[in-house]
């Protein structure tokens, strides 16, 4: 017995020279769960922001990851260095509380300069983050990108910012991209971590958006066993399928502004799983920090769709300006010398898209007393007829350029002309009391403005707000 032992005793150590048996701390795993957690920043309430990163701080440490990566924009760059210093440490004291190490790649909110200038020098607030995460992730504070391992799987963090205050989907998309420097890097890296189990690349903008600029990195990934690339910055889920078997994915955000809309159309706040067994074998699984089941991955073709309709309705920022309502003797009037009626027109909307989007527009007056007079939408514009409050229009009906960032409508003329549908606005409708009091001065006149389409997944929307404001004539 005693000889058997010592045989089985021998021959565990010979594994153990022979390098075949694991080493204490390095153990390899067939599979590994990868917790991501996207956005804080932009954001209209920064407060509010790093709540919902406690929520979803919550819900990943209930699933208990192996690690868990941020895909940036942890803090705000436009604020004082003290300012972003205390961002800093109240965002990380939040994130210490995860069962399983976290790793961060850098977004534009947390190494941008405040001046807006593409392609800016000014790498202050650069500097300023690479001290600061620097101190948790030593090899951070030589470049923004890096790498780390976890139980043979290897994780990849890019930086997406070499070119400060660029975009792969908006402004000038051709600077957007990995520089030699750091690819060479890449090349490096992942050439000694050929025999990784699987290899997870995360970075902050999703640079692929400008192909010609990251095809570059790509056929450097595809040499790899990369399985998946993740990216983060749209504050929407995204999901861009496999190329050449690595699976591509943009994931929400995390307490940063989001769409108005569906929740499938990039409302919804969530964190991530990510289940990776190797290449070509990725699960996803999206968790709404507010709750109501999984998260549905919406597909690029859909999301593509969703951002134009929702730069479209960024056409109604001059809504105010376009719609004056003024009281004169008890009368709404558009203009107190001419003393001409009043009337809503809303002309810089469309379709920008590929499929039939049905247009909705609500109403109220707060606190009360206005109501509308005739609305409708324009004459010959409706698929389905024009009713007072929806209207389904064929794709690109009243369009010039539509993109992912842009969408120019044909408008600007305020009285219909000879049946053209391009000068008729596409709703409006004239304004009464709806009593027998004047109105008063003050009264805010809210509508609500939704567009809609049926997708790849199914009906989703985008929505906002316009009003304009009753004033007296003097």
């Amino acid at each position: 017995m005693i000889l058997q032992r010592s045989r089985i005793s021998f021959a565990l150590l010979a594994l153990c020279l022979a390098g075949l048996a694991p080493a204490a701390g390095s153990s390899k795993k067939n599979s590994i769960v990868v917790g991501i957690v996207g956005d804080q920043t932009l954001s209209s309430d920064l407060d509010g922001s790093y709540g919902i990163l406690e929520k979803g701080i919550g819900i990943l440490a209930g699933q208990r990851p192996d690690v868990v990566l941020h895909t940036g924009d942890l803090v705000e760059s436009s604020g004082s260095p003290e300012e972003v210093r205390a961002e800093f440490r109240k965002a990380v004291a939040l994130l210490d509380r995860l069962p399983a190490r976290w790793h961060l790649t850098a977004g534009d909110h947390d190494v941008s300069p405040v001046e807006w200038q593409a392609g800016s020098g000014d790498r202050s607030r650069e500097a300023l983050f690479q001290e600061l995460y620097g101190a948790r992730e030593p090899a951070f504070r030589e470049h923004p990108w890096y790498s780390f391992d976890v139980n043979g799987f290897h994780f990849v963090a890019l930086y997406s910012h070499q070119v400060l205050r660029v975009d792969p989907r908006w402004g000038d998309i051709f600077l957007a991209r990995i520089q030699d420097d750091q690819l060479a890097w890449l090349r490096r890296d992942l050439e000694s971590h050929r025999q990784a189990r699987a290899v997870v690349v995360f970075l902050h903008q999703p640079l692929w958006y400008h192909w010609s600029g990251w095809k570059r990195v790509h056929d450097v990934l595809r040499r790899y066993p990369v399985a998946a690339v993740v990216a983060g910055h749209f504050h929407y889920d995204q999901d861009e399928g496999e190329i050449d078997g690595i699976r591509y994915l943009v994931v929400g955000a995390t307490g940063g502004d989001t769409k108005h809309g569906s929740r499938d159309a990039g409302e919804a706040q969530h964190v991530t799983l990510l289940r990776v067994a190797g290449p070509r074998h990725v699960q996803v699984e999206l968790l709404p920090v507010a709750g109501g089941g999984p998260l549905p991955l919406t597909p690029r073709e859909d999301m593509d769709r969703v951002q134009a309709l929702d730069s479209q309705l960024g056409n109604l920022w001059n809504f105010t300006e376009k719609n004056p309502v003024l009281l004169k003797d008890g009368r709404l009037v558009a203009d107190c010398q001419s003393g001409t009626p009043a009337r809503i027109r809303i002309d810089s909307l469309g379709n920008p898209i590929d499929l039939p989007v049905e247009v909705e527009v609500g109403f109220r007056s707060e606190p009360g007393g206005i109501a509308l007079d005739a609305a409708g939408f324009g004459q010959g514009l409706c698929q389905t007829g024009a009713e007072a409050r929806g209207c389904v229009l064929a794709p690109a009906v009243r369009t010039n350029v539509s993109n992912y960032s842009s969408v120019d409508i044909r408008s600007g003329c305020p009285i219909p002309q000879g049946g053209d549908s391009a000068c008729v606005p596409l709703w409006e409708a004239g304004l009464a009391p709806d009593s027998g009091s004047a109105p008063a001065a003050g009264t805010v006149l809210a509508f609500s403005v939704r567009t809609s389409f049926n997708g790849a997944a199914g009906k989703l929307f985008v929505e906002t707000a316009a009003r304009t404001t009753v004033k007296a004539c003097p």
